[in-house]
């Protein structure tokens, strides 16, 4: 329900040598999971899971995991990426991934696409998902706790959303949010416009 295709994914990991010693073995403190599939004409590259140690947190860990996604084959012809995850740091380093602003997401790109997207998953849950938010709210939407959210999507995930709540404070005090509010049962939805990278070949 939640993986993809294992010849379309790929896993970045980090390991870290906290000892001084060199006999001591390096850590895992993170790691990213991710896949790619055809929108379109469009290549989609989706960050399934993005797990960082508490320990390293604000060491940038995430936004290495996710920049080393470009240097992998799979990820040369993306031209666009997303997630659904409820970390609001996730979100800001593919936001960085993309060379874009969290506080300044493309709105009208995402409303555009983002059903679509999903829907072209191969990736049952993400298949099924449930839109929400201000962004996909119409007339007949008669749901009020939907207003809080801007870009949501309901998971039915229903996890513990203390640490994720407390990051998300301290990035709408600094003006650095745009994505609303996290809500039970709920993820964030980022979607982000790239152009594909071009891989440098060794002659």
């Amino acid at each position: 329900q939640c993986l993809s295709h294992l010849e379309s994914s790929v896993l970045v990991t980090c390991y870290i040598q906290i000892g001084p010693l060199e006999s001591e073995h390096p850590q895992l403190y993170g790691h990213a999971f991710a896949t790619v599939w055809d929108y379109g004409e469009n290549k989609v590259g989706w960050v399934m899971q993005l797990v960082v140690d508490a320990a390293v947190h604000q060491h940038y860990i995430a936004t290495h995991l996710l920049q080393t996604l470009k240097y992998h084959s799979l990820f040369s012809c993306v031209n666009i990426v997303g997630l659904v995850l409820s970390h609001p740091t996730a979100c800001n380093a593919l936001a960085k991934y993309a060379s874009a602003n969290i506080k300044d997401v493309e709105l009208d790109f995402i409303c555009q696409h983002a059903k679509g997207i999903l829907a072209s998953s191969p990736i049952i849950y993400l298949q099924a998902a449930q839109l929400r938010g201000l962004l996909f709210q119409d007339s007949s939407t008669s749901d009020a706790f939907v207003t809080d959210a801007i870009l949501s999507v309901f998971t039915e995930f229903y996890i513990d959303h203390t640490e994720p709540l407390a990051v998300l404070e301290q990035y709408k005090k600094k003006g650095q949010w745009c994505l609303g509010e996290l809500l039970d049962g709920h993820e964030f939805l980022a979607v982000f416009p790239i152009a594909p990278v071009s891989l440098v070949h060794d002659y």
